[in-house]
């Protein structure tokens, strides 16, 4: 359950961290922002080049599910979801579109997914 797991969330967080760094603004727009001003646009743009990282790690990790490595690409992966999840719906209960919700519930559901992916593997 853990290699396609991360598959499809390395290739959400690719497609994400490229989106955003190559259109910042209209990633802010999405999630129901309105700004457009430089430290934002550049604070998104770290996001996205974080969340790149992050799901090429998962992406080359996947298949090496046997090694060091290859489970810290998921410990790392999983414990970003399940942070990702809450300040997602705290954002989007406070003042979030309908992108933020979209992002919330889809990084909550991949959150429990990696925590019962886990738990299954013990």
């Amino acid at each position: 359950m853990l290699k396609p797991l991360m598959l499809v969330s390395g290739v959400i967080e690719v497609v994400f961290g490229l989106s955003a760094l190559a259109a910042p603004l209209v990633v802010v727009e999405a999630v129901g922002g309105s700004s457009g001003d430089i430290p934002t646009l550049a604070l998104i743009r770290l996001l996205g080049a974080a969340t790149l990282g992050l799901g090429v790690g998962a992406l080359i990790g996947r298949t090496h599910l046997d090694s060091v490595g290859g489970m810290a690409a998921a410990y790392g992966l999983g414990l970003y979801n399940v942070l990702a999840a809450p300040a997602l719906i705290f954002g989007a209960a406070s003042a979030g579109g309908p992108g933020l919700w979209a992002g919330a519930i889809l990084h909550s559901v991949i959150a429990v997914l990696f925590v019962l992916a886990f738990l299954r593997r013990r």
